[in-house]
């Protein structure tokens, strides 16, 4: 059986495509979720890891190794109940960690400073899961909704990832 950091891993995967470069993208040049300014600054925390300089050299260990560093440790989903914890790994790569703890933050009831801390988790691990995934979601799809210039591109796909998501999350519960 999967744990849970492999199912948010699996699904993250499944909307994260291969190598892209959309000028109307704010992430800029893109394999697998991860950008170039990710991948340049994890070579930099981690120089010993193997990682190539470009995305376009991307193997799936290198994407596992940032996904699992810049996202799961980094919002400490490990810590998290598990159906909070998919939704908060998959907002990290795609809206960035300090949205996703922004958004776990306001569903929980937390102070809001977009920094994950004993008292985050604490807020967290305290609500009922079935509610604290739906406010999450909810959350989520308003900060996607906020992206005026982006919807009509992106929008859509958003909100199929997000209605993903929360489904594997209810799975969860």
């Amino acid at each position: 059986m999967q744990g849970v950091y492999e199912m948010g891993l699996t699904h993250v995967l499944s909307w994260e495509g291969g190598e892209v470069n959309d000028p109307r993208d704010p992430g800029g040049h893109t394999n697998k979720g991860v950008t170039q300014k990710t991948l340049d600054r994890v070579r930099w925390i981690y120089p010993d890891a193997g990682l190539p300089k470009s995305v376009s050299d991307l193997h799936d260990e290198h994407v596992q190794f940032i996904y699992r560093k810049e996202y799961w440790d980094k919002c400490r989903c490990s810590e998290l109940p598990a159906a909070v914890a998919v939704q908060v790994f998959d907002a990290a790569v795609n809206q960035g960690p300090t949205d996703a703890i922004t958004f776990l933050q306001k569903a929980a009831g937390a102070y809001v400073d977009g920094k994950i801390g004993p008292k985050t988790i604490a807020a967290a691990n305290n609500c009922d899961s079935a509610k604290l995934a739906r406010e999450f979601a909810s959350h989520r799809g308003h900060d996607y909704a906020l992206l005026d210039h982006l919807d009509d591109i992106y929008g859509l796909g958003w909100m199929r990832r997000l209605f993903a998501c929360y489904d594997l999350a209810r799975s969860l519960i």
